[in-house]
């Protein structure tokens, strides 16, 4: 079977955007600072990378009261985008995050987080729901550290 011939594996995907009243450097600069990833997600007890935050770059998140997730950063481009792969048994799960300017003259964010592999359709059935009903709510939060951030930046 050629490569062409193979089914599409992409089993499941889901995007949300936010918008936020602050700079696209600031909002990068935030994102990758692996300290603010307990402050905008309270289910995360820590984060630890094993270098810069560049592609090749791995990660370990541990949630509260749940082993410890190992992920890897595939690929970056400086303030404006980075994608996060998490390795499962039989498939993947990629989290593409965007960064670019809005019209309202913030930051326009955007997740988009997809299920890939021979396997994925199990793993869908069991997270799907709670990735797109967290996504935006952990993307509001996110704008709500940014700006809090910023105001607080701001004010010093």
């Amino acid at each position: 079977m050629s490569h062409e011939d193979e089914p599409n594996q992409n089993i499941w995907k889901f995007e949300h955007s936010i918008e936020c009243p602050v700079s696209r450097d600031f909002a990068w600069q935030f994102w990758i600072d692996l300290a603010n990833w307990p402050v905008v997600d309270s289910s995360v007890e820590s984060v630890k990378l094993d270098g810069p935050f560049a592609a090749g770059a791995r990660g370990i998140t541990k949630p509260r009261d749940l082993p410890p997730v190992e992920w890897q950063i595939t690929e970056v481009q400086d303030r404006g985008s980075a994608r996060i792969e998490i390795p499962a048994p039989g498939a993947v799960l990629k989290c593409f995050w965007k960064f670019e300017d809005s019209t309202t003259g913030g930051v326009r964010i955007t997740e988009t987080v997809s299920m890939e592999g021979e396997r994925a359709g199990e793993y869908v059935e069991k997270v799907g729901p709670e990735l797109e009903s967290g996504i935006p709510q952990a993307m509001r939060r996110l704008a709500e550290e940014m700006t809090r951030a910023a105001n607080k930046q701001g004010s010093e």
